[in-house]
């Protein structure tokens, strides 16, 4: 239960970080809404693989 916990938090951490950091940087070019949907996603695609392998490792200790 609490492996799954941590995948969810993790994945959802990933989420608004990239969205956040997308708008940070993207905001003046692609605009904000574009650039947060654009952060999010590549936010979500590196969080979950880092969590996962994390997860697994963690799991391994």
């Amino acid at each position: 239960m609490i492996t799954v916990l941590a995948l969810a938090t993790g994945i959802v951490a990933a989420l608004l970080a990239g969205a956040a950091s997308g708008v940070a940087v993207g905001k003046s070019a692609l605009g904000a809404e574009l650039s947060a949907y654009m952060g999010a996603l590549y936010g979500v695609i590196a969080g979950t693989a880092a969590v996962v392998v994390t997860a697994i490792i963690l799991a391994l200790v």
